[in-house]
């Protein structure tokens, strides 16, 4: 009996591993390409003033990017909800660790981390 507690822990411990490993590498990789997703305006902003762009460079740039966006939306809408799917189950297994007062504290982060990344996609 105490073998196979071992052994679900084990499991457990090695899902909640590696959904940690996957949900930072997927939140690094989202994060880097964020300026470009979902603030345009803010990369429009860096690139004009550091590589001094014309008003005419400045709109051919922005419609670019806008482009850009849109393929990445594009991109990304077939694989999305897998990567839901994904977040989700690791949360679930992740809550299944935590005492009551740590769930709460899990979904505190959780809303803090959804809302940080809604104010990120309005600016």
């Amino acid at each position: 009996m105490k073998d196979s507690r071992n052994l679900a822990l084990m499991f457990l411990l090695g899902a909640f591993v590696t959904g940690g490993v996957l949900g930072f590498t997927a939140n690094r990789y989202m994060s880097r390409d964020a300026a470009y997703l979902s603030g345009n305006e803010s990369l429009m902003r860096l690139m004009s003033q550091r590589l001094r762009l014309s008003g005419e460079q400045q709109h051919a740039v922005d419609s670019l990017l806008d482009e850009r966006s849109r393929q990445y939306r594009e991109a990304m809408a077939p694989i999305r909800p897998q990567l839901d799917s994904i977040k989700q189950a690791s949360r679930e297994q992740i809550r299944r660790v935590l005492s009551e007062e740590q769930r709460r504290e899990f979904e505190a982060l959780i809303a803090e981390f959804s809302d940080s990344t809604r104010q990120s996609k309005n600016e």
